[in-house]
């Protein structure tokens, strides 16, 4: 690197310093827009989506505990032993 018509010794040579980067435009938050309010539930509508849950859930749960039967094949009932069985 030339310095005045000099060269420079090694190692002393400073990289140019970058320029700031570019101002970024600023926008203004706005704040969140509120739900508009809901209308006040009536008892029959409260009532009527209170029925419904229960419907759903009952649906639900006879789906999952309901007796499970695996490709058509069901369990017969054990026969009781013979009274020669007996206890001793």
């Amino acid at each position: 690197m030339w310095n005045n018509g000099q060269i420079a010794p090694p190692g002393t040579t400073v990289p140019p310093i970058p320029p700031p980067p570019a101002p970024q435009p600023s926008y203004t938050v706005l704040p969140p827009v509120p739900p508009a309010p809901a209308p006040p539930e009536t008892e029959a509508d409260a009532e009527a989506r209170l029925e419904e849950k229960a419907r759903k859930w009952q649906q639900l749960n006879s789906k999952r505990y309901s007796d499970k039967r695996k490709f058509g094949f069901v369990e017969t009932q054990k026969e009781d032993m013979p009274p020669e069985h007996g206890s001793w």
